[in-house]
């Protein structure tokens, strides 16, 4: 686990340690949720892109042969 100690901005920014950002695959431009929780405090969460989800997004006949091999084992399991 990394731990580091950053300093807020007069504008409330902050920066996200060059190892936390490799580690997470954090880059220029990309977004971060920030949420609060009331048991663990603060969270930054990273936000896969929209061209990072489009590249790992399955074709139809991908689709397809998954629900085939779904459907072929439930038929099996019911055997």
């Amino acid at each position: 686990m990394v731990e580091k100690t950053v300093k807020v901005t007069n504008k409330g920014m902050i920066s996200i340690p060059a190892a936390i950002r490799k580690k997470y695959n954090i880059n220029d431009g990309d977004y971060i949720l920030v949420k609060e929780d009331e048991n663990k405090g603060i969270q930054l969460i990273p936000i896969e892109s929209i061209e990072s989800l489009r590249n790992k997004a399955l074709t139809v006949e991908e689709s397809r042969e998954i629900f085939r091999q779904s459907r072929k084992e439930d038929m099996e399991l019911e055997r």
